[in-house]
């Protein structure tokens, strides 16, 4: 991992054979657009070609640095350089590339300590002797007499020369090598040779990868769970497929980063990370207080939405803004609190318009309606995938020639993601809970509470004659049972579910008794 001279962090390092045929201007504009990106120029020839117009033939190694996965590196940096040739009209050919993995070596640490001194040897005696063996033991072994510099030195001749070297900025330290000495922890002696240092990254990022086979065994786990007594035995062979496919690839990561392992160990290695992670699904589907909604989905949502942050995350990590966005967002939330409001009526005014209402006929309070925003809010945020699927694209190089198959993707993917998470989850499912109350009520039965509304059975008492009160929407019956929705304004909202109407009266003029069973007349 590193950062090239404009703040942008690259993973990939490759090193190409370009050639360049036009005039030395051409060669100018190639080498300025190369230090622009921060790719070093490792070797230059140039050679004289005879024509009209003196072009030279220029050969060019170009360390090229960008951020993005292995897979198709190679064809990454060719294709960087083309779209620098085509840019600049140049007669560019990349003859050769080569991805180099430079990863730096992690030395043997030593920490420099004072060693006893001469003089503060003490007597000849036995006493004496044990305590300076105990100090030189303290010294070399718990770091007792540690100046607290450490170095990192593949040889105690060459951890020697750093620890006497002088520091700008720090006073006391000893200036002579005589004077200080180095160990290892613990007194861990000899080092390892060079041949066996270990590199400090490659191993524990190839072994990172090992968590997406174990997200695809905690999905498997948790749908095989969910599966299992809803049916024959055969109709939990779905997830099957896929829970081999997880440990075959945690079997192929683990050769790759253990070559050194091989039959039993290997084995168990490679199947254990999505074995445990299908295992733990398993339980926690088995275990969910509901199994109608049942943990499988909460588990499926959580491995979903992993996988829709790292999209978004590489897709901001490679955007030129990705340094402008902490100081952005701020602003932006600022303006949220000015949009709940709107958002809140939007679900509650969908759920009323199943019975002929609108949101003024329904008082709704201040925290339904920001529970409601953010239920909508969080149906929005469906609309991440498309990004996600950018970030995917722009990581596995995707979208370096090829940008407009990205993009159209992309858009596919917002239409359909806008579809499914604001229309679908948000606006159908407020509509859908409408219909739901209506057919509730049509049954006898009392609807479910919808952010604030509350319907409930009730019994009409008119405080005079029923000829004289005002009804907005149809006719009052004082003997059948109404379903309340709520009132604004002074106004109480009836629903008669005979005449599938809504009944507009003012709570001044009659008087509401809630009933517990809607199917007996009221007295």
């Amino acid at each position: 991992m590193g950062v090239t001279g404009s703040g942008q962090r690259w993973d990939q390092r490759a090193v190409a054979l370009a050639r360049l045929k036009g005039t030395s201007t051409d060669c100018a504009l190639f080498e300025a657009e190369l230090q622009a990106r921060g790719w070093p120029v490792l070797n230059r020839r140039e050679e004289q070609v005879s024509g009209p117009r003196g072009e030279v033939d220029c050969q060019y190694t170009v360390e090229l640095r960008f951020p993005g996965s292995a897979i198709r590196a190679s064809t990454a940096a060719r294709e960087h350089l083309e779209v620098i040739s085509d840019r600049l009209v140049l007669d560019l050919v990349v003859e050769a590339v080569q991805c180099v993995e430079r990863d730096p070596v992690d030395l043997p640490v030593w920490y420099v300590y004072r060693p006893p001194a001469a003089g503060e040897q003490p007597a000849e005696t036995r006493a004496g002797r044990w305590r300076a063996s105990v100090a030189a033991w303290a010294a070399r072994t718990l770091g007792s007499r540690d100046t607290g510099r450490q170095v990192r030195a593949g040889s105690e001749e060459e951890a020697l020369v750093l620890a006497a070297r002088s520091l700008p900025g720090v006073s006391g330290v000893p200036g002579a090598s005589a004077e200080v000495a180095v160990r290892r922890s613990m007194d861990v002696t000899p080092p390892p040779p060079p041949s066996v240092w270990p590199l400090r990254r490659a191993r524990s990022r190839r072994m990172a990868m090992m968590r997406f086979p174990a997200l695809v065994g905690l999905v498997c786990g948790a749908w095989t769970a969910g599966l299992w007594g809803a049916g024959p035995l055969w109709s939990v062979v779905p997830p099957l497929p896929f829970l081999l496919g997880a440990m075959a690839a945690a079997l192929m990561i683990a050769r790759w980063v253990l070559p050194e392992l091989s039959g039993a160990r290997l084995l168990a290695l490679g199947c254990s990370a999505p074995l445990l992670a299908a295992a733990f699904g398993a339980f926690a589907v088995a275990t969910a207080p509901d199994r109608r909604v049942g943990f499988g989905v909460v588990v499926i949502g959580i491995g979903f939405g992993y996988l829709v942050l790292t999209g978004v995350w590489l897709w901001v990590r490679q955007s030129r803004w990705a340094l402008t966005l902490p100081w952005l967002l701020p602003a932006l939330l600022a303006f949220l609190p000015g949009l709940f409001p709107g958002f809140g009526l939007s679900l509650p005014t969908l759920y009323l318009d199943a019975f002929g209402l609108d949101m003024e006929d329904v008082e709704v309070p201040a925290a339904m309606r920001l529970l409601a925003t953010f239920r909508l809010l969080a149906a929005a945020l469906v609309l991440l995938i498309a990004p996600a699927v950018l970030g995917y694209m722009r990581h596995t190089h995707r979208m370096i020639t090829g940008s407009w198959f990205g993009y159209t993707a992309v858009a596919f993917v917002s239409v359909y993601a806008l579809m499914a998470g604001v229309v679908g989850l948000a606006f159908v499912s407020a509509s859908s809970a409408g219909q739901k109350a209506v057919a509730a009520a049509a049954e006898g039965r009392t609807p479910s509470r919808y952010y604030g509304i509350k319907p409930e059975w009730v019994c009409v008492h008119p405080v005079k004659d029923v000829a004289r009160v005002p009804v907005d929407g149809g006719t009052l019956d004082p003997v059948r049972p109404y379903l309340s929705l709520g009132d604004a304004g002074g106004t109480a909202v009836l629903w008669d579910p005979r005449e599938k109407a809504a009944l507009k009266i003012p709570l001044s003029a009659l008087r509401l008794v809630p009933v517990d069973d809607p199917r007996r007349p009221c007295a």
